[in-house]
């Protein structure tokens, strides 16, 4: 399964948001906070990423094995809130995958401004892990 319009952030991306970053992410149709955009690709051995690396201004890829994952979430925690993505929270959430090393990952998929798809894929990857 490929979803080409993504946008990720690990839980420790977040302490290194710039102040623009976060005025930019409360503008409404603005995306969410993100350091990664580009397309995932879930698979067998797990989760690659293809795409733009903001922090570091390059093109970027990596892989994330299956069996580093522990659990899957959807929707906001302590760190990924709802005040940190313009209160949208009615019609996104992000989803959240769990490792043991503890550098949680967030992923919001298909973003159109106001959508995404993130309800109908969290129902998708449920399957993939089990």
């Amino acid at each position: 399964m490929i979803i080409k319009n993504s946008f990720l952030i690990f839980k420790n991306d977040f302490k290194h948001r710039t102040w623009l970053d976060w005025i930019q992410s409360q503008i409404m149709l603005a995306p969410p906070p993100f350091r990664f955009k580009g397309a995932v690709t879930f698979d067998a051995n797990g989760i690659t990423f293809v795409g733009y690396d903001i922090f570091h201004d390059e093109e970027v890829q990596f892989n994330i094995p299956k069996n580093e994952m522990k659990q899957l979430y959807y929707g906001y925690d302590d760190t990924f809130r709802r005040l940190k993505s313009k209160g949208m929270d009615n019609t996104w959430a992000p989803i959240r995958f769990k490792f043991a090393h503890e550098n949680d990952l967030y992923l919001i998929s298909e973003f159109n401004g106001i959508y995404s798809a993130n309800e109908e894929l969290f129902e998708e990857l449920k399957m993939w892990l089990s």
